[in-house]
């Protein structure tokens, strides 16, 4: 009769010993989940919409061009750099006949970020430009106009190879003079751009 608290003593002990044991497997060999490589070379197309002003008169217009950018990851940091190509349909409603408008705009960037998992937030900043003409009753000027431009946004791996991204980017332009036949007018130039894109990276 004594042995029979013994054995199950016995066996309890073993069975606390295993699950001891199994569960401390398991905290070992469970891997922690890895960032996405956001590393590479990127090309992608994007498409939004264009808000700015132009000494005080509102312009907004659709935008959409490509982009083409290398980054480099360490860990969970990303860096890199950037180039985009904007065709533009931004332009202000007349004001006294007179109109502005943006036809194309560039920008040449550097960005950092940080990846969480798959999805990486970033900044970026650089040297922006982009053509402009200002059209009244007698005729147009057309000048190209320089400044900076920098933003943030997201980027989100779908597959290794293919990204999906969320940017705002900003352009701010100096004072720019356009001679037409009635008057000489200096315009400053700020350019927000809402937009979504979609890249393959190599």
């Amino acid at each position: 009769m004594t042995r029979t608290p013994l054995l199950c003593a016995a066996a309890v002990a073993f069975l606390g010993a295993s699950s001891a044991r199994g569960a401390d497997f398991d905290i070992q060999t469970t891997p922690s989940r890895a960032s996405a490589d956001f590393s590479g070379v990127g090309l992608g197309v994007d498409l939004g919409a264009g808000l700015g002003s132009g000494s005080g008169v509102n312009a907004s217009g659709r935008v959409g061009g490509a982009h083409i950018g290398y980054n480099f990851q360490a860990g969970r940091l990303v860096g890199g750099a950037e180039t985009d190509f904007i065709a533009s349909g931004i332009k202000s409603g007349s004001l006294n006949t007179t109109t502005f408008k943006q036809n194309f705009l560039t920008s040449a960037r550097v960005k950092a970020g940080w990846a969480f998992g798959d999805l990486m937030a970033y900044g970026t900043i650089g040297w922006g430009y982009s053509t402009s003409k200002l059209t009244d009753a007698r005729g147009g000027a057309s000048e190209t106009i320089k400044g900076a431009a920098y933003g943030v946004g997201t980027e989100f791996a779908v597959t290794r190879n293919l990204f999906l991204r969320a940017e705002y980017l900003r352009f701010d332009f100096g004072a720019q003079s356009y001679t037409t036949p009635l008057s000489t007018t200096a315009i400053s130039t700020s350019t927000n751009l809402l937009r979504a894109g979609a890249s393959v990276h190599f």
